[in-house]
């Protein structure tokens, strides 16, 4: 196999492992971006970091950036990427079943929560994961939602090139988590029906 072709083959092999993570299936988000998706992204990441001021601002207070991330984050256009059941799963088997907490104030379930996530989050996801969350961004940049493209490109940035747990990675890792226990009431719902 020459050299192109490995190259070709480990594209494709990266674009299946990237959406074999999240709940992407049956989106534009499952298929390989094309040449003219990967030049809007670019095109968007290039606009973007025009915005020297608005990036400041924005990543001046982190707390308030990591607030902004975690609500947009919560939005529907982010569905497909959800962390997997797959995913899920190997979160439980790492570190166990999420605790149940009696308040919004206990850390618990926080803690359990990045523990989780960095028990299966390498680079090779963080990356594929962080490439999926780009692909959004043009929509973003077109529809002039300048701080949300902002939030987006600050979180695949993070996600991909930090040891940390970015907003993003706690959202999809949330909003998996509560599709996965919700399937299996589901499941042990209709067995009792049964």
């Amino acid at each position: 196999m020459g050299r192109q072709a490995q190259l070709n083959r480990a594209r494709r092999e990266q674009a299946e492992y990237a959406a074999s993570l999240t709940t992407s299936e049956d989106t534009w988000l499952e298929r390989r971006p094309d040449l003219a998706e990967q030049q809007r992204v670019a095109a968007a990441i290039s606009r973007l970091h025009q915005e020297r001021a608005a990036i400041i601002e924005f990543k001046r207070d982190e707390q308030a950036a990591n607030l902004y991330s975690l609500e947009l984050f919560r939005q529907g256009d982010f569905a497909p990427l959800h962390l997997e059941d797959w995913v899920i799963e190997q979160m439980i088997g790492a570190v166990g079943e999420p605790p149940i907490v009696d308040s919004q104030d206990d850390p618990a379930f926080a803690d359990y929560l990045r523990h989780a996530v960095l028990a299966v989050a390498g680079s090779r996801m963080r990356s594929a994961l962080a490439g999926q969350l780009r692909r959004l961004l043009p929509q973003y940049v077109e529809a002039g939602r300048l701080k949300d493209a902002l939030a987006i490109d600050y979180n695949a940035f993070r996600t991909a090139l930090g040891n940390e747990v970015s907003p993003f990675l706690v959202q999809m890792a949330l909003q998996g988590l509560a599709r996965y226990y919700e399937a299996i009431g589901d499941d042990e719902d209709g067995e009792a029906e049964a």
